[in-house]
């Protein structure tokens, strides 16, 4: 993921006043990934990206 992606997904995710365990556990995941995700140690797959993209209410017109 650019750096893009993961500068906005950690901003809407604090706006949100969510917690990266908040996230993790609304969308099935550990918080771990997504402390990975935003330090882009890692990837998302196509279905937690889509999962991120629902609880955090983003759009490709939010990264591109």
């Amino acid at each position: 993921m650019n750096e893009n992606f993961r500068e906005i997904m950690r901003e809407k995710r604090e706006k949100r006043n969510m917690t990266q365990t908040k996230l993790a556990k609304s969308i099935g995941k550990s918080p771990q990934l997504i402390c990975d995700i935003e330090a882009g140690r890692k990837s998302p797959g196509r279905d937690t990206l889509i999962a991120i993209f629902k609880v955090l209410n983003m759009s490709l017109d939010d990264i591109f």
